[in-house]
């Protein structure tokens, strides 16, 4: 089954963490279909509603070519890793409102299987709640996990899936099953113990029968459980012992702002992405 992920570029072309995240973790290029997404500056237009017509608006020509330029550099590093012209699409659009939700429209319209952030991207979701700013479209869901990727950190062969007894832990860990099927990382059903109650034979099981009908070999899978009142400072314990090049969670709290906000808001997630930084962080609600 194809594989769709849409990857935002911005022109910081040494960086480009998220493409060169996907060029290089994945050996198995042909299940894709990627797309590219430059966001260009313009003055924004209209509203945001999700069946508006795009605008006349014009983008510069120095920002198109700058853009344009991105796009191109970001195929030409897919390439080099393997995947074929054809397997990429090249989207330049006008920014004719903030950038984050710019990308949230992009991802409602399109059948994508993630939302790859670089560096860029990451700041653009992250520097909306430092400022307290909260719209109604970040209160939506986003379809898709959402990818974090810091630098490119892909050298481990090493997944560590953070799971619970949360619904969302089963979809994060549905959606590593379907990415790395055909692939040969390993995997780790990482679980943290914070109440006696837990039912934590119960959630490894679940989680490992989930990969498995994924068709993730089962002498793919590795399992850790940790005892801690502090689930990020144990997850960053275990990927100061063994790196790994993602580590995966689901996350339900979203509070006032929404997924995105709760996502900046909660200890775990915000925990884990101030530390994180050789790496990619798959999180899906």
């Amino acid at each position: 089954m194809e594989k769709h992920l849409l990857i935002t570029v911005s022109d910081e072309m040494s960086h480009l963490c998220g493409v060169r995240f996907v060029a290089n973790f994945f050996k198995q290029k042909k299940a894709f279909r990627l797309t590219l997404l430059y966001v260009a500056s313009t003055q924004p237009t209209g509203d945001w509603k999700a069946d508006r017509p795009r605008s006349k608006a014009k983008i510069p020509a120095e920002t198109q070519a700058r853009g344009q330029k991105a796009l191109d550099r970001s195929a030409e590093i897919l390439m080099e890793a393997g995947f074929d012209e054809a397997q990429i699409q090249s989207k330049l659009i006008p920014k004719e409102m903030e950038t984050v939700k710019e990308i949230v429209m992009e991802a409602r319209r399109g059948c994508y299987d993630a939302v790859v952030l670089g560096r860029r991207g990451y700041a653009a979701f992250a520097g909306v709640f430092s400022t307290s700013v909260s719209t109604e479209v970040l209160r939506q869901p986003l379809p898709c996990p959402l990818w974090i990727c810091r630098n490119p950190g892909s050298e481990h062969e090493r997944v560590v899936l953070c799971v619970d007894d949360a619904e969302a832990s089963m979809r994060i860990t549905d959606h590593v099953g379907f990415m790395l099927r055909d692939e040969e990382h390993r995997v780790c059903l990482f679980h943290v113990i914070t109440d006696r109650a837990q039912q934590t034979r119960d959630i490894i099981d679940k989680a490992t029968k989930v990969l498995e009908d994924n068709g993730v070999a089962s002498q793919r899978i590795d399992r850790k459980i940790m005892v801690s009142q502090n689930v990020a400072e144990a997850i960053m314990d275990d990927h100061r012992e063994s790196p790994a090049s993602v580590i995966a969670m689901g996350h339900e709290h979203e509070g006032s702002h929404g997924f995105f906000g709760g996502i900046f808001s909660s200890s775990v997630c915000s925990g884990v992405l101030k530390r994180f930084e050789n790496g990619a962080l798959w999180i899906s609600k």
